[in-house]
């Protein structure tokens, strides 16, 4: 707790002052605060010696291994999802300017028009340890992804403090409340796992093959449970309106009779397409390996859960208790405008769990500290005001929409995402007649999943994407709400029947999730592994790293690439990698967020006319747009080169990084800046 919090108020604070002075490269800072940490460790050593806070730094080591492995295991940050448009909001943060600013994809507007301040938390570790890009990303998720597990394991150790019962069953509690979070299970996992069959060892390795063929088929049955593996793991987290949402009739590797009852047929509704409602909670972060808002949710999710949990449920507070209520009821309204730069989609579900907690306390006349409650709100508000200035005229309006009919989730896709929290907020109705805890957290549990159902953020996409964006981060969020809070409840009641039918609730979606999660670890390829900068997928040819490496070394400037497809393509790589601003990166992306801007699409025509050697003014057009490198890649049309180089060279000298007699690979610096 006391981690989570520091972290937070460090982070905020400076983002504070760097609205009016950039603090630029701050490794020299890295001895000063291991010189203060050292000396805050000499003068609390007694604590530091106790168990308590030896067990807490173990289970922050070991929540920081699993991330860590996972980002370690598969370091790579390709333009599949959406890596790169994290990385890219990294290295707007890792100059240390003077916030906002300048947008990275799209120079020289400024960078104040998306919630990023976990983004902003990881340049900053960037810039104290001297890190690359794709390095303070790698790092900075396996610390964001370790901080909610040990909050998780907190309201564990509170919850099952008091059961009478062996240590090592209230360890085991807790362990399993972990790894229900960690392993991100929900309630497809199990069921696509009985629906689909496995790849049978027979049908790969025949009888009688022996020594290298036996060797090959071996792997290659290996390579097919990571595949499936990786099918399910996805598929658990995606399926409703996936490419797998369809008819299983006559598929050969779905177990029949199991699949009709579980997966039966639902409509089309969205023009001949079914609605695309995926559910991503925590744990399926680490599998992903997005550095994105989502994971900055769950954290500030498990932060608020945590201080809840850390409070007295019952009678007024007792001597000694009375400080730590009021700062954490301060914190827990703290978390309000955080969450507003964190993620915003979930900043709703906060304020619902804030204020209903608060309704609750109120109601069974809890100690309700409101000066401080409120007070922790509006310092909140106060350090991200310079922040919001920019953000409130720069970001598009996104408002509520009701779902309609024909948009609801077909019911039996939604029972079977759903029944573990149904289940834990049917048993917590059940425990809340001792324990009036449990009806608290059922009540707001399914209250939220009925808005879900009844109202949706608007935002720019459509049809069968309308929901995509709302769903996605509500019913994760949800999900390990209720995990964490109900599931930490119900598996320490004393009532039997509710603590084991809890447990096995649990212990179903985390194994079959947790199954699934290590066969597709141990035999996937890991080609890439250690290599934490992110870009050894690319830069294992010579001639890409020779690139990066001399963009990263050269000075500051904007570096113009061709565009290679509206987003998820390789656009934008040599510049964001090598920290520096190209003149136009995801034209897709910047729709997104800036809704209808005729001027990025008039820009992307004029670097394809560029690429094409069809731009007419084109020495002035670089000047006016104050490009310094323009990259000529393994994908630039190489017929182009020569009349493109006649066009520029008078300004702008080549250096060939590769020529063969097929293409010219290479960069254009510009001589006099």
């Amino acid at each position: 707790m006391a981690r989570s919090l520091s972290l937070i108020l460090f982070v905020l604070l400076v983002f504070f002052i760097e609205h009016f002075f950039g603090l630029g490269r701050l490794n020299a800072a890295l001895p000063v605060l291991m010189g203060i940490s050292a000396w805050l460790f000499w003068k609390n050593r007694e604590l530091v010696r106790s168990r308590e806070f030896i067990v807490s730094e173990t289970v922050f080591i070991a929540a920081f291994m699993y991330a860590f492995v996972w980002r370690f295991s598969f370091p790579s940050i390709t333009p599949s999802s959406e890596r790169l448009t994290d990385l890219f909001f990294i290295t707007n943060y890792l100059q240390g300017v003077t916030l906002p600013p300048v947008d990275n994809w799209n120079p020289p507007h400024l960078f104040d028009y998306y919630y990023a301040f976990q983004h902003y938390a990881a340049a900053l570790m960037g810039r104290i340890f001297n890190m690359s890009p794709g390095e303070s990303y790698n790092y900075a998720f396996a610390l964001l992804g370790a901080l909610p597990i040990t909050l998780v394991v907190f309201v564990g150790q509170r919850v099952f403090q008091q059961l009478e019962m062996p240590r090592y069953k209230r360890i085991g509690l807790t362990l399993l409340l972990a790894l229900s979070i960690l392993f991100g299970g929900n309630g497809f996992s199990p069921v696509l796992g009985v629906v689909y069959k496995a790849p049978e060892y027979g049908s790969f390795v025949k009888p009688g093959t022996s020594g290298g063929t036996e060797k090959r088929a071996i792997e290659r049955y290996h390579s097919a449970l990571a595949n499936q593996s990786r099918d399910l793991i996805i598929g658990a987290a995606r399926y409703i309106g996936s490419d797998r949402d369809t008819s299983l009739r006559g598929n050969a590797s779905v177990n029949q009779s199991v699949g009709k009852l579980l997966l039966p047929d639902t409509p089309k509704p969205a023009k001949g397409k079914k609605l695309v409602l995926p559910s991503e909670n925590l744990g399926y972060q680490y599998f992903l390996g997005d550095y994105h808002p989502t994971l900055g949710g769950f954290f500030l999710l498990t932060l608020g859960l945590g201080l809840i949990f850390s409070m007295r449920f019952t009678g007024a507070a007792a001597k000694g208790e009375e400080p730590w209520g009021k700062l954490s009821q301060a914190a827990l309204t703290l978390c309000v405008p955080v969450m507003m730069i964190t993620n915003t989609w979930t900043l709703p579900l906060l304020v619902v769990l804030i204020s209903v907690w608060v309704l609750y306390r109120v109601w069974f006349r809890q100690p309700v500290y409101w000066l401080w409650l409120i007070g922790g709100g509006v310092v909140g508000t106060f350090l991200i005001y310079p922040f919001m200035t920019g953000f409130l005229t720069s970001t598009l309006s996104t408002p509520v929409a009701w779902v309609s009919a024909d948009m609801r989730t077909p019911f039996s896709r939604f029972l079977v995402l759903q029944w573990p929290v149904l289940l834990l907020i049917a048993f917590g109705l059940w425990e809340g007649r001792k324990r009036p805890l449990a009806w608290f957290f059922s009540g707001l549990w399914l209250l939220l999943l009925i808005v879900s159902e009844l109202i949706y953020i608007d935002d720019p996409t459509a049809e069968h994407f309308s929901r995509t964006n709302s769903v996605m981060k509500w019913w994760g969020w949800i999900q390990v709400g209720a995990f964490v809070s109900l599931g930490g409840l119900l598996m320490g009641s004393t009532i039997k029947w509710v603590r084991w039918a809890s447990v096995a609730v649990l212990l179903v979606v985390t194994f079959s999730a947790g199954f699934e999660l290590q066969r597709y670890w141990r035999h996937s390829g890991k080609y890439n592994a250690g290599h934490l900068e992110g870009h050894y997928w690319y830069t294992n040819n010579a001639t890409n790293r020779q690139m990066f490496e001399y963009l990263e070394a050269a000075p500051a400037g904007i570096v113009l690439e061709p565009i290679l497809d509206n987003a998820y393509s390789n656009t934008s790589m040599y510049g964001i990698f090598s920290g520096k601003p190209v003149l136009l990166g995801w034209p897709s992306h910047l729709r997104t967020w800036h809704g209808s801007v005729p001027r990025i699409w008039v820009l992307k025509d004029e670097i394809d006319q560029f690429y094409k050697a069809e731009k007419v003014d084109t020495l002035p057009w670089l000047n006016s747009n104050n490009v310094r490198y323009i990259v000529f890649g393994p994908k630039s049309d190489n017929k182009k080169f020569e009349a493109i180089h006649n066009k520029i060279k008078s300004e702008y000298a080549w250096h060939e990084y590769e020529h063969s007699r097929r293409r010219h690979t290479g960069i254009w610096v510009k001589v006099s800046p």
